[in-house]
């Protein structure tokens, strides 16, 4: 029994022990890297470490801290090497531990913020998610920027003549990471937490999964945009002018765009980290200090363009719904009485120009107060429906079908005389007919009236007066037929 709880205990912790060592080895990978890339002392062209914190606290949650706080120790040594001649025991140990506090709440704040967003469908970017991200990406790095370097100027680390261009140029640099990398390293820790066996956050994130994987084509297009971006950075290199940079990076985040709205969504983060990876790698390559602001502003434009863009088909998506609940009757599917006058007016308009004639057809359900006291209001809803179904496919394509209110509904004829106007009747009533209705309403019967005149003359409000006077008049008649209103 102990040697099972032993082997269950190991179990546990092995995947625990596997994750943490990947979050120390991924973040010091990021570290070293961005060492490379320093344009100032402690301000880097961009610092990916800052990403891979924020995704991991984002994932992984509070079980990620013993790993950035590992991290963060080994980087204050390493900076303590760089930057001393030698190492000052006193001011390592504060040094680690101010910036492994400063960092991790830095950008620990703004990943609760997002951890605690409600969960949405997996496939949903919506602008307000990419938002909160930059956002709270923004605020995170700013609070990792003026807190790291207050903390470690205290500590002895840091001797910084100008510390606010310090922490501006820290900003920068953290911000460019977590901005391009954060949403391919958000996709890696869930990946990981999934293959260790664990449980990450997934309530928010909106980069996490693809509706349709990547195609081939998408590879071309972003190593297009890669191939374009090189030589526009060789270019103005060689010409020396940092006007013309600005104004050829323009170029990739055309290309880029190209590639959010043709390809997947895995396609168009891999082009941010892509372009971000070629603007730092040139700004290391060529030395163009002068040139950073230039370079991480284009990576920032480029990302932000992206994410905004991923989001346009759930914003589409949006309007689309709004659109619909605005001008269709959620109940029958016709149009909605406001919507249907609006567009009967214009199409009375257009007849008003070329002097056509145009009509009117009134109908209402006959019995719905009988059927909703007998059978229920939601047998009477059906009724409604099958009516609104049924006449609405045997009109002509043009004409304009909406509910007008209750059990009344309205359909306008352009170019249409009274011939026109009975033969659409006819269609309706046949199609009604034809097609009896499943449940305790087997016939469903309706009364009709209509009106034609000359646009020029006529008003939508007139002809549905004329349309109902006729409608009652037949009701009136046929009183004595309650089934057959025909």
């Amino acid at each position: 029994m102990a040697t099972s709880r032993a082997v269950a205990r190991r179990g546990r912790w092995g995947p625990a022990v596997f994750l943490q060592a990947g979050i120390v080895t991924l973040w010091m990978a990021a570290f070293l890297l961005a060492r490379l890339l320093e344009h100032s002392p402690h301000a880097s062209l961009w610092f990916p470490p800052a990403a891979v914190t924020f995704s991991t606290l984002l994932v992984v949650g509070v079980r990620a801290l013993p790993a950035i706080l590992v991290a963060c120790t080994l980087a204050t040594f390493v900076a303590e090497l760089q930057y001393s001649s030698s190492v000052r025991p006193a001011v390592l140990a504060a040094s680690s531990v101010a910036f492994a506090v400063t960092h991790g709440l830095a950008y620990g704040v703004p990943a609760l913020l997002l951890r605690r967003q409600p969960e949405r469908a997996p496939a949903d970017v919506t602008l307000r998610s990419v938002t909160r991200f930059i956002l709270l990406g923004m605020m995170g790095a700013a609070l990792a920027a003026v807190c790291g370097v207050l903390a470690l100027t205290a500590t002895g680390l840091i001797q910084a003549d100008a510390p606010g261009r310090l922490m501006a140029a820290w900003w920068m640099g953290d911000f460019v990471a977590l901005l391009t990398f954060a949403p391919l390293f958000i996709r890696w820790a869930i990946r990981a937490m999934a293959a260790a066996g664990l449980r990450g956050a997934v309530g928010f994130s909106p980069f996490i999964i693809d509706p349709t994987p990547a195609a081939p084509s998408a590879w071309l297009k972003l190593g297009a945009m890669a191939a374009v971006t090189v030589l526009l950075l060789v270019l103005a290199h060689g010409l020396q002018e940092r006007a013309l940079l600005l104004a050829l990076l323009v170029v990739p985040l055309v290309l880029q765009l190209w590639v959010v709205h043709s390809e997947s969504r895995t396609a168009a983060l891999h082009g941010v980290v892509i372009f971000s990876l070629i603007t730092v790698g040139a700004g290391a390559l060529f030395n163009v200090a002068t040139d950073v602001v230039a370079l991480q502003f284009a990576a920032i434009g480029l990302a932000v363009n992206t994410y905004f863009g991923l989001a346009v088909p759930a914003l589409y998506s949006t309007n689309e719904r709004l659109r619909e609940q605005v001008t269709r009757d959620r109940l029958t599917g016709v149009m909605t009485r406001a919507y249907f006058e609006d567009r009967a007016g214009h199409e009375l308009e257009r007849a008003r120009v070329r002097g056509d004639y145009v009509g009117v057809i009134l109908f209402d359900l006959d019995g719905l107060k009988s059927i909703n006291d007998t059978h229920g209001h939601a047998v009477g809803d059906a009724v409604l429906a099958h009516l609104a179904t049924r006449c609405a496919s045997a009109v002509r394509p043009g004409d304009l079908i909406g509910r007008l209110g209750g059990d009344e509904f309205a359909v306008f004829l352009p170019d249409a005389d009274v011939v026109v106007a009975e033969r659409v009747v006819a269609r309706m009533r046949k199609a009604l007919q034809s097609a009896p209705l499943a449940g305790p309403v087997a016939q469903v019967c309706a009364s009709f009236g209509w009106a034609v005149g000359r646009a020029q003359d006529s008003g939508i409000a007139g002809l549905l007066r004329e349309a109902d006077k006729m409608m009652y008049e037949r009701k009136r008649q046929l009183r004595h037929r309650p089934v057959d209103s025909v």
